[in-house]
């Protein structure tokens, strides 16, 4: 029974529903919009040079994450046959994406979020980037992504990119002196008080990935219980 509930699985998989390509289509097209009007403004403030800028513009998380949802959703909706689509359509890759973007979400609505009067486009784009795609992609997972097979395993794995990520953005910041977040300024901060940050920001995205997979399991006997 288990065996054929997964070939069903797969077969849906395939194809997508009506509800399915309208939702993407709404996300694709919000996400785009706000990752590129976002650049325009970025790249023509003049607070640095162009070539500064746009590495810069790269070295927010923020930015990051809505281009993998970006990236994501639209390899989905318009380009399923391809191995770039086949990549983002894997259930951990998904999953590690949605655990990005809400991570983004919680650290600027809890922490960030006061520190700054925007106006403006700015504004707009600002809540674009922080809670109407975070809380749009979670939507597209919870209702429109199979969940059942995530691992606790997987949970290693999601950790890597935010590592990764980290690591550069200090490293970076060494020696350009730039960093794109408060908490992670070693100028202002010190080293140790910046390595309690990362520590407790690791612990956060460690947290929610395995909430996501919890969820999985509990969807996965949630199910097995009704093929017996």
């Amino acid at each position: 029974m288990a065996f054929l509930y997964l070939s069903i699985v797969t077969v849906m998989e395939k194809s997508l529903s009506l509800s399915q390509k309208v939702y993407l289509s709404m996300l694709v097209f919000i996400a785009w919009f706000t990752l590129i009007f976002q650049f325009y403004l970025h790249i023509n403030s003049g607070a640095a040079t162009k070539s500064e800028l746009l590495i810069r513009f790269f070295s927010y998380f923020t930015i990051d994450s809505n281009l993998l949802v970006a990236l994501c959703s639209t390899s989905i909706l318009f380009f399923r046959s391809t191995l770039i689509a086949s990549f983002f359509a894997k259930l951990h890759v998904i999953s590690a994406i949605a655990v990005y973007i809400i991570v983004v979400a919680l650290v600027y609505n809890v922490v960030l979020r006061f520190l700054w009067v925007l106006e403006g486009w700015s504004m707009v784009l600002n809540e674009l980037l922080h809670v109407v795609v975070p809380i749009m992609f979670l939507i597209y997972w919870i209702y429109f992504v199979p969940k059942q097979q995530l691992q606790w395993k997987n949970i290693w794995l999601w950790l890597v990119f935010p590592l990764l990520y980290t690591v550069f953005v200090l490293v970076r910041g060494n020696f350009s002196g730039f960093y794109p977040y408060p908490f992670l300024n070693i100028n202002e901060l010190g080293l140790n008080k910046v390595l309690i940050n990362c520590l407790v920001i690791t612990l956060l995205f460690a947290l929610l990935s395995a909430l996501f997979v919890a969820i999985g399991k509990r969807k996965a006997k949630v199910n097995e219980g009704k093929l017996i």
